[in-house]
């Protein structure tokens, strides 16, 4: 374990995040594992910052994940918002996806990237950094089970032994699903763990009752609990009882990060501006954000039940976020996979 802890270290430096401070200067701040990363990167960002030289950025997003600075990639007022002339929106069906994407220098941000993949990317040796948090969404990945197997807590761990279970490998949804599987003391060594290619696919199996729990997030949730289908467990009660919090990052390439820093934090305080107007009238922007998402509508995400929240720069700064418990969440997301082999 020791690899992984020192590359998790060295991973989890915040290059930049920004509010305002009054005169409307970006004001940079930064979080690292050490002080000493933190000066180093401090004076990296100061001498970068005089000229970002960049006119155009890269994001990497997933469709049909509704976030609010969609609306300003919908009319191009987010690139405005970041100075940049234009923001080229790539989407991509896996965090793996967009890993592999930023090594190869076709993203410079991924906005939406799982915890999980990000630490594994690392833990692989990527040079990649954290540069904030982009939505906490418990109830938007979970895994469903059919209604006609009459799961229940008690009876769980002897109902679905056995049982075929899809999910994607190596992300959030498998990690939920690992977790809670131990959580029902269902023996994960007998059970059926078949690869998917996407949500989609996996909403597809079930509703064809090719498997007997679904592990997936975003529209594929709603799809399947469509089709007699119920989640064993509230993303509530994974939080409280389970202990998995769930959330997506903001990443880039470590190069990126140390050459334009002022067009990393532009992007980041745009994103605060955008985060902060559709909660202030959401029912005027969602329509927008839907089609930017390649959706009929926002649905539970931004809608209803409302899924999905977005912490502060002031709160991703916190001890609660990036001041701690974002790399102990990926460190235990780590050793969890290492144990189970």
């Amino acid at each position: 374990m020791n690899r992984l802890l020192v590359l998790l270290l060295l991973s989890f430096t915040f290059f930049a995040a920004a509010c305002s401070n009054g005169d409307d200067t970006p004001e940079r701040l930064s979080a690292t594992a050490s002080d000493a990363d933190t000066d180093a990167d401090a004076a990296d960002s100061e001498a970068a910052a005089t000229d970002s030289g960049v006119d155009e950025l890269n994001v990497a997003y997933f469709e049909e994940w509704p976030t609010p600075n969609q609306f300003g990639q919908a009319d191009g007022s987010l690139a405005e918002a970041a100075g940049v002339s234009t923001i080229n929106w790539k989407p991509y069906g896996s965090g793996g996806e967009m890993t592999d994407a930023m090594i190869a220098g076709e993203v410079d941000i991924s906005y939406g990237q799982g915890l999980t993949p990000f630490a594994n990317a690392v833990n692989d040796g990527a040079d990649l950094r954290m540069i904030g948090v982009a939505v906490a969404y418990a109830e938007a990945d979970n895994c469903i089970v059919q209604n006609s197997l009459g799961v229940t807590r008690a009876n769980a761990a002897e109902v679905l032994a056995g049982k075929t279970v899809m999910t994607s490998f190596g992300n959030v949804s498998h990690y939920k699903m690992l977790e809670l599987m131990r959580f029902l003391g269902v023996d994960i060594d007998g059970l059926d763990i078949v690869e998917a290619e996407s949500g989609a696919n996996t909403a597809a199996a079930f509703k064809a009752g090719e498997i007997d729990v679904g592990c997936a997030f975003g529209a594929s949730i709603e799809d399947k609990v469509a089709n007699d289908g119920a989640p064993i467990l509230t993303g509530a009660e994974m939080e409280t009882e389970v202990g998995v919090f769930t959330y997506d990052i903001v990443s880039i390439p470590t190069s990126f990060g140390r050459e334009h820093p002022e067009a990393v934090t532009n992007f980041l305080a745009a994103t605060e501006e955008f985060n902060l107007a559709w909660a202030a009238d959401p029912a005027s922007r969602n329509p927008t954000i839907a089609t930017a998402a390649s959706m009929d509508d926002v649905g539970n995400f931004l809608g209803g039940e409302l899924w999905f929240s977005f912490p502060s720069i002031e709160e991703q700064l916190s001890k609660e976020w990036m001041g701690g418990t974002v790399a102990d969440a990926m460190k235990s997301q780590l050793e969890t996979f290492v144990e189970l082999g």
